[in-house]
């Protein structure tokens, strides 16, 4: 029987807890970047895609919030009055309506037109995208979740609970999308005249409208021609997103700071823990000596499984880091787990080679 086998038979806990050590402070060295990721980045990329939301008065930020990620509840409907004056106006080349305010599952509904889909990189792999009312279409992870396929039939409900108050009339299922954004891969997506039904509306409406527009400069233009207009309220996702990024970078580098201190912290238990280990191999070192065995080759009898699960456990955590915010580590992240290597291979040899 190999010395690791008997090591791993005999300490699995300690050699356990020499991984998780190794794994945790491989997290809390990612964490920071992480984090910035998940505010930021994924923000930007859908502030980026559109100049202009218009919706009813009320706070920019909630329409930004509503309309581009769903996390707030609409500030109210504008007419589709207003929907066809930034249609046709001259520095718009796009215009999309947007109508929320209702759920599947707890999943938001979005009434949209077919201009959404290749605008917000939707790609269609099954079915049609909607055309009638009632028609829904979503991403194929959330068909799934939901164990809904092509032809199933599903009830909406009032609000973003899904123990809100369900709709008489059903929805079916005519796509399979591939969506890009998270936003998007959690909700399902209908043509605006399926609100119009469910609600019973008399007038047609939307929650808002999404504008791309024929030039940058046309965003010095329009909060001026949106001032003169009656309950309408503009907003600017680039603007909203400057002013998101200034709010959160203090606390972002605050949370920077505490995560390399958790860190360091970390780091200094696992090589108090890793030296404990070595006075706990003493007997096992001092036979392999008496047996004529060199440094090198009784490091590798004895703590070659600890090396193992240190870099086991530094790998594990920048897969799941990795997995969770898709972007590739910076030079700064692989010294730091290159250094815990390091010091733990390094205390290990400069005791064995006093010993």
């Amino acid at each position: 029987m190999s010395l690791w086998l008997m090591q791993w038979k005999r300490k699995w806990a300690a050699l356990l807890i020499v991984g998780v050590l190794a794994f945790i402070t491989g997290i809390f060295i990612k964490a920071p970047r992480a984090m910035e990721h998940y505010i930021f980045h994924k923000w930007e990329e859908s502030a980026s895609l559109v100049d202009l939301i218009v919706g009813y008065k009320g706070s920019p930020i909630q329409i930004v919030a509503s309309t581009l990620y769903r996390l707030e509840n609409p500030t109210g409907n504008i007419s589709a009055a207003t929907y066809k004056f930034w249609q046709g106006h001259p520095l718009v080349e796009l215009a999309t309506p947007i109508s929320l305010g209702d759920n599947v599952q707890g999943h938001p509904l979005v009434g949209t037109d077919s201009s959404y889909y290749p605008w917000f990189g939707l790609a269609l792999k099954e079915g049609h995208l909607p055309a009638a009312t009632g028609e829904v279409v979503l991403d194929a992870a959330l068909a799934n979740q939901l164990q809904v396929g092509i032809g199933a039939r599903l009830t909406s409900a009032h609000g973003s609970d899904s123990r809100g108050e369900s709709h008489e009339h059903p929805l079916k299922v005519v796509g399979i999308l591939e969506a890009k954004r998270s936003a998007d891969k959690s909700a399902l997506f209908t043509v605006p005249q399926t609100y119009w039904i469910l609600h019973h509306s008399t007038e047609p409406s939307y929650t808002s409208v999404m504008l791309k527009l024929k030039s940058k400069a046309a965003m010095l233009m329009l909060p001026n021609i949106i001032s003169q207009r009656t309950d309408e309220q503009g907003a600017f996702p680039v603007f909203i997103y400057g002013q998101l990024q200034k709010q959160w970078e203090p606390t972002i580098d605050q949370a920077t700071r505490w995560s390399w201190i958790i860190a360091a912290g970390v780091m200094l238990l696992f090589i108090a823990y890793i030296s404990n280990m070595y006075h706990s191999e003493r007997n096992t070192i001092a036979f392999l000596r008496n047996h004529h065995g060199s440094t090198a080759s009784i490091f590798v009898q004895v703590f070659g499984n600890v090396v193992a699960l240190i870099i086991l456990g530094l790998l594990l955590s920048e897969f799941v880091t990795q997995g969770l915010i898709d972007v590739l580590p910076i030079v700064e992240e692989w010294l730091a787990m290159l250094m815990t290597v390091a010091l733990g291979v390094g205390l290990l040899w400069i005791k064995l080679r006093k010993s």
